[in-house]
């Protein structure tokens, strides 16, 4: 075997090795293509602005894809109230552009999941949330749906009008006093996690706060105690 012979052989193993790390990064299935935004657990009150390169969506097999996961815990629903709190926003603080973004209602104890679409920017509620319970949330969103769970269980496939109208900016948490809470382990990720990605995420809890040392009740969200499921 001469050197152009051995030359070729390589460049072609190194090609079928580029492939499946291509594959398997933008087309396997799990948690691949994921950026930390947020790793330890912050005051929901803090503002910050993540300074990661957040990746748009690529056309994957299932379409546009991408999805958020994060773990929060809301101590207080009358704070700031009247005024929806966001909790974090892939766009811009006052919420104009919103790909997605996730708010504390004003005025309920419930969550709200909104996304741009080149329709509309549509808005999905998720009622009932306990105070003082860490609550892991999961979203989902491919070119037709978004799917939201909550500590694991699907909450709702709720069918979008127009496809997601993506945007260039970077991640805001806590925007204008945030929410009297915590939040942990924000992450993004290019793929639209089913079920199972979901439930892979949600093993990695945040590490117990000091303050819930000796509490009478589990720091963590009991599914049992929210009525809000569909």
């Amino acid at each position: 075997m001469d050197i152009t012979q051995i030359m070729l052989a390589v460049a072609t193993a190194i090609a079928v090795l580029l492939a499946f790390y291509l594959y398997f990064t933008y087309y396997g299935s799990g948690t691949s293509g994921s950026v930390v935004l947020q790793g330890s657990t912050q005051d929901g009150k803090k503002e910050q602005t993540s300074t990661q390169n957040i990746p748009r969506s690529k056309d994957e097999q299932q379409g546009l894809t991408f999805s958020y996961t994060c773990w929060i815990r809301i101590d207080d629903f009358s704070y700031r109230f009247g005024v929806p709190k966001v909790v974090f926003v892939k766009g811009t603080p006052d919420l104009k552009a919103a790909c997605p973004a996730l708010l504390v209602d004003g005025n309920t104890n419930s969550l709200l999941v909104k996304l741009d679409t080149f329709g509309a920017q549509e808005t999905i509620s998720v009622p009932n949330i306990p105070a003082k319970k860490w609550l892991f949330v999961g979203i989902a969103v491919n070119q037709e749906s978004v799917d939201v769970y909550i500590n694991g269980t699907l909450f709702t496939h709720h069918s979008i009008s127009q496809v997601p109208k993506q945007n260039s900016s970077p991640v805001h948490t806590g925007v204008s006093g945030g929410f009297d809470g915590k939040i942990s382990n924000l992450q993004y990720y290019t793929s639209f996690l089913d079920a199972s990605g979901i439930q892979s995420v949600m093993s990695s809890t945040p590490k117990p706060d000091p303050a819930d040392t000796g509490a009478a009740l589990p720091p963590y969200f009991d599914i049992t105690w929210w009525s809000g499921r569909k």
